[in-house]
């Protein structure tokens, strides 16, 4: 018998500091309101949850975050915060922007690598990791030095950073500060869309448009010698000859004069899952990920993941198939698997799969949990994750 548990959670309200998200009283052309998201002054502790806090509401309520872009003027901080930020912007399709008399060094960097298009026409400073003044043992300080190194590569390298930039931010002492010429800039990507994203916008223009992504490339190009035409390929000012994020992906503001209509997805067509993790729940009631789960009654699983949606509430299917036939039963009540008579609920004609609709508020973050029972098979199996009947997600588990 395969069991479904009930997860209540919590979420604090929290108090907004050098995350500040604001309305601006006005709206795009598709009548969306605009709001202003900025990060400014030192990045604590708890910031990745306000910033989290912040994009639900824009995704929630479909505002048009200005420029598509967040603003950053931060002279760093708590690089584990930092990077948490810098995964959800890149989740949530935004860009990252400095502006010219602004900066962002240290652990800000970090956030600004994280942008799907960067714009650092600011100053940009980097060092190596540097800890508060306090008496530890030396080998925890080796410790937690390796452990950051490692962690901020595999951030830069997931993220697409070059691997000099990566080494910079190991090879500069941290009672230093190395703040990029503007030719290194260009040449790691901080005034430039990922290709990824390029790719990404092409598909929606090109659908939207009816044209083919090559002859959508070779106008925008037409268009960035249009807005610079002093610009060249074999000088510093190449840099320059990239217009804005908003226009290099191909969003509605900049480019409704030449295009004429809004090329972004219909809000409710968007459902992207951007990190995510499974494990089980250990005897200490500690979650562990691992995609091993013992064989025994009443071992938990879970999976998780960060999403990015639009609208109030989100609806998506969980689908669970086992090696072998079992038996499903809930611990809420009134949910009858046996002769699917419960809405939301399927159970294949051989009892190996379940599916499961799910319509859940849009808070950009899922938990789910399932339990085995001495009925259940051992072997693999895997919890797909759907939308619009389009897998999206797959967890790979075995028992055993």
């Amino acid at each position: 018998m395969h069991k479904l548990l009930l997860v209540l959670s919590f979420i604090p309200t929290i108090v907004w500091s050098d995350v500040i998200y604001e309305k601006l009283g006005f709206t795009d052309t598709q009548g969306r309101e605009v709001v202003s998201l900025r990060i400014e002054g030192s990045i604590v502790v708890n910031d990745d949850r306000e910033f989290m806090n912040a994009l639900n509401d824009i995704n929630q309520h479909n505002y048009r975050v200005q420029f598509d872009s967040v603003v950053l003027n931060s002279p760093g901080g708590n690089l584990y915060s930092a990077m948490k930020i810098g995964t959800a912007i890149r989740g949530n399709h935004l860009s990252t922007v400095v502006m010219p008399h602004d900066s962002c060094a240290s652990a800000c960097a970090l956030i600004l690598q994280g942008g799907v298009c960067k714009m650092a026409s600011g100053d940009v400073g980097i060092h190596r990791t540097k800890f508060e003044e306090e008496a530890i043992p030396l080998d925890e300080v080796k410790l937690k030095v390796y452990k950051n190194r490692r962690s901020i590569e595999h951030y830069l390298k997931v993220a697409g950073a070059s691997p000099h930039y990566i080494w910079l931010f190991n090879a500069i002492p941290n009672w230093e500060m190395k703040y990029l010429a503007s030719f290194e800039k260009r040449d790691f990507g901080l005034f430039s869309a990922t290709p990824e994203e390029m790719q990404y916008r092409l598909e929606i223009a090109s659908q939207k448009l009816g044209q083919y992504k090559g002859d959508l490339l070779a106008s925008l190009t037409e268009r960035m010698f249009d807005l610079y035409p002093d610009a060249t390929w074999d000088t510093s000012s190449y840099m320059y000859a990239y217009p804005s994020c908003s226009e290099q992906l191909f969003l509605e503001d900049n480019m409704t004069d030449h295009v004429g209509i809004n090329i972004e997805p219909d809000p409710q067509d968007i459902f992207e899952i951007y990190q995510w993790d499974r494990g089980i729940e250990n005897d200490e009631g500690t979650y562990v990920t691992t995609d091993k789960v013992p064989y025994k009654d009443g071992q938990s699983y879970y999976y998780n993941f960060y999403y990015f949606a639009k609208g109030k509430e989100v609806t998506y299917q969980e689908r669970i198939t086992m090696a072998a036939p079992t038996s499903w039963t809930s611990e809420e009540e009134g949910i009858d698997y046996a002769e699917n008579t419960t809405p939301g609920y399927e159970v294949s004609d051989d009892k190996s799969t379940i599916s499961v609709t799910k319509t859940i508020p849009n808070d950009g973050f899922m938990f789910g949990a399932w339990s085995l029972t001495k009925d259940d098979p051992k072997g693999p199996f895997k919890i797909d994750i759907l939308f619009k009947d389009k897998v999206i997600q797959t967890f790979n588990y075995v028992v055993e």
